[in-house]
């Protein structure tokens, strides 16, 4: 019979239960921590009303019963301590935001004015109004303010996780004495991306703490169906950590729990903190969950008897913290506030509320913050090729290596992430290469886990690093699709304008060498949706060298695509790697007369090719390099200048013609420049199927010289 011996675990899971002589806090933290959950279930409750008055427009999820965990383990942190939310978030925030703005206070002496202020533009940012916090953008699901310290509640299942596991990093890497902890649900921990992100968590020793409310149900899915573990922090021995389970409906258990995983994160090993809790509500609405048939009453009962808006200030009054008159005068004191604040924000009485029409955001307001106004390029001397009086002939793949090297050598910011990154001498196409040697601490091979780390490198972005990510094929990044677009690409304006993403990331298109259907996307169209990327495309070293600091440079997420059949290809480049080519400048590749060729990366290459052959038989075509190709900055000015002069032109693109970045291109030239025209605009992009591994399959579905010379001379 074999031998079945039980392995040693690094990490441990546990019961969290104080001793009876730990639960004295003190009188004035105490009282401030019963004041703040009765204020938190006031404000949750008085919302849900207003929701039914139709004054909360989309939902509403509140935190109704999960209270006492949130004020419990947020008193338990200080300012600096980062947090990130879920979709059920408001009282994680207005705890956040109380620990961060108040200071200690005794809520029976005096109410902090501050809280006032607190309370109304939280709640204008649930109304959607432009007082709120992110400008009535974020609402219910994205409450976020940087000086709080939160980092925002976030609609995404689980799509928080990376990105304060991200931001935890960085507090790691500075080494000082704050944590990151991620509030999740239950049903986040199904999602793959948090157990990508906590494999990483221990690997790096990142000071984090994954705080789990289990409240039995995401939605109406029992824990119990959704996971054969009975209790989720059982996970933690897995990856390494500790895990806990503690009372959720107990503020002071909770307390204490937090302040003990507080020193065993920063100690490096992170935490899972499970506190089992229950919402009173149904997902979004005011009714319970019984209404809808997936619990009982009995249950809600029964969990209702735990209540910390009811047990806790009993357990206050028997230890003589508080007396039954200050119970009594705190709620009152809370009801005034609550009172307060809707008042601020409504007009009418009853259940004939409105908002007054000047509260919400102006339209002028609805396109600010998109991306950053640049003033990160105030001052910025931009160069060209003809500014150079000497160059020297580099090869594309070499350039890209050395350009991170010059930014890593002057900015101790700069972290490069992804998979091989430091590996096989630089990356498995020595993109990187001699970059580990020089900088190991900063040089991150992570593993398989293009959402987790995606996620965390933006968390680096938004706590002051400057990450460079590679995604070693666009088409890995389907699998880390949350992070790169509902995350990255709309953090900066969901946020109300609050963050800046400057973050780097490089991606190789491998069409033309035969990796087939999985490996050869063309991402340019599919990034560009996303309307905060930034999208740059070079087609030879000099402009590689001089987009990438430019990325660099920049407060927003920017897309650096890399053609793998560029890689080789030699240009002139000068000794200096610092100066920089602006978005939204194309560049006259070769003049002409005849007709207009548009094109970026390799397509650039090809299209000049196509112009030499036809310069042959007497045509002369202009081509552009587009250079930036996010819709926001296409050189429009430079296509323009062209077409009057040429009265024709040919969009030309390796990406799918279906929904491609031509098709854009295309309806804005016949809007802008109609008069221009001398006849249809042309466009030649890739055939909308996956692309074939066979060589002469895959050779037919882009553009090459002779395809687009072919189509010129039709044209013409």
């Amino acid at each position: 019979m074999a031998e079945k011996k039980a392995l040693p675990s690094e990490g441990r899971c546990y019961s969290f239960i104080p001793a009876a002589g730990e639960r004295g806090l003190g009188a004035e933290r105490l009282r401030r921590m019963f004041f703040e959950i009765q204020l938190i279930r006031d404000f949750e409750v008085r919302l849900l009303e207003l929701k039914d008055l139709g004054l909360v427009h989309g939902p509403c999820h509140s935190s109704v019963g999960e209270e006492g965990g949130a004020v419990g383990s947020i008193m338990a942190l200080e300012k600096d301590d980062v947090i990130a939310s879920t979709h059920r978030g408001h009282h994680h925030f207005l705890a956040k935001a109380f620990t961060a703005c108040l200071g200690a206070y005794d809520p029976v002496a005096a109410v902090p004015g501050a809280i006032r202020d607190i309370l109304k533009t939280t709640l204008a940012e649930i109304m959607g109004l432009a007082q709120g916090y992110c400008k009535g953008r974020g609402g219910s699901m994205h409450l976020g303010n940087l000086d709080f310290g939160c980092l925002g509640t976030n609609a995404i299942v689980a799509g928080g996780v990376p990105i304060v596991t991200g931001v935890a990093w960085a507090l790691g890497i500075d080494r000082n004495s704050h944590v990151g902890v991620s509030y999740l649900g239950d049903g986040a921990t199904n999602q793959g991306c948090v157990h990508e992100v906590m494999n990483m968590a221990k690997l790096w020793k990142i000071p984090v703490i994954y705080f789990i409310e289990n409240n039995l149900y995401a939605v109406a899915t029992s824990t119990q169906e959704a996971c054969s573990l009975k209790d989720l922090a059982q996970r933690a021995p897995a990856y390494g950590m500790e895990g806990m389970v503690v009372d959720g409906m107990d503020p002071v258990a909770v307390y204490l729990a937090m302040k003990e995983a507080k020193k065993t994160a920063l100690a490096g090993t992170p935490v899972i903190i499970e506190a089992k809790t229950y919402r009173y509500k149904h997902q979004a609405q005011s009714l319970p969950g019984s209404a809808y048939g997936y619990r009982t009453k009995a249950e809600e009962e029964e969990w209702l008897a735990r209540d910390a808006v009811v047990r806790f200030p009993e357990e206050l009054v028997r230890t003589k913290v508080l007396s039954e008159a200050q119970v009594k005068d705190l709620k009152e004191k809370s009801a005034a506030l609550i009172a307060e604040t809707v008042a601020a924000l409504t007009q009418g009485s009853g259940e004939k509320l409105s908002i007054p029409v000047g509260l919400f955001p102006v339209r002028e307001d609805l396109g600010t913050g998109i991306r950053s106004d640049g003033h990160e390029f105030a001052g910025q001397t931009w160069k060209e090729a003809g500014d150079f009086p000497s160059m020297t002939e580099r090869s594309f793949i070499d350039v890209i290596p050395e350009v991170m090297a010059a930014i890593m050598e002057k900015d101790p910011r700069a972290i490069v992430l992804g998979e091989e990154v430091g590996h096989m001498k630089g990356g498995a196409y020595f993109a990187t290469k001699g970059l580990f040697r020089k900088y190991r601490d900063r040089i991150i091979d992570t593993p398989i886990s293009e959402s987790g780390f995606s996620g965390m490198a933006l968390g680096l972005a938004l706590a002051g690093k400057r990450p460079v990510v590679e995604i070693m094929f666009p088409d890995f990044a389907l699998v880390a699709a949350d992070q790169l677009f509902n995350q990255i690409g709309k953090c900066r304006y969901m946020y109300g304008n609050q963050f800046d993403v400057p973050l780097v990331m490089r991606t190789r298109v491998a069409i033309g060498t035969g990796y087939g259907a999985q490996h050869c996307m063309e991402p340019a169209a599919f990034y560009a949706q996303f309307a905060g990327w930034r999208i740059v495309a070079p087609s030879n070293p000099f402009d590689y060298i001089g987009l990438f600091n430019t990325a660099y440079k920049s407060l927003d997420p920017v897309l650096v695509i890399e053609h793998h059949n560029l890689y080789p290809q030699k240009g002139m480049v000068p000794a200096d790697r610092d100066y920089c080519i602006p978005f939204g400048k194309a560049r006259v590749a070769r003049a002409g007369k005849h007709l207009t060729i548009v094109a970026w990366a390799l397509m650039t290459v090809e299209a000049l090719k196509a112009a030499e052959a036809l310069a042959a038989e007497g045509i002369e075509a202009e081509v552009i390099d587009l250079r930036t190709i996010d819709y926001a900055g296409i050189d429009y000015e430079t296509i323009g200048a062209s077409l009057k002069k040429t009265g024709k032109i040919l969009i030309v693109e390796e990406g799918h013609f279906i929904g491609g970045i031509g098709a854009q291109v295309c309806d804005e030239l016949q809007r802008r420049f109609f008069n221009f025209l001398d006849g249809e605009i042309g466009r030649l992009a890739g055939l909308s199927v996956p692309t074939p591994v066979s060589k002469p399959m895959e050779d037919l579905i882009v553009p090459h010289a002779a395809d687009i010379a072919a189509s010129v001379k039709s044209m013409l």
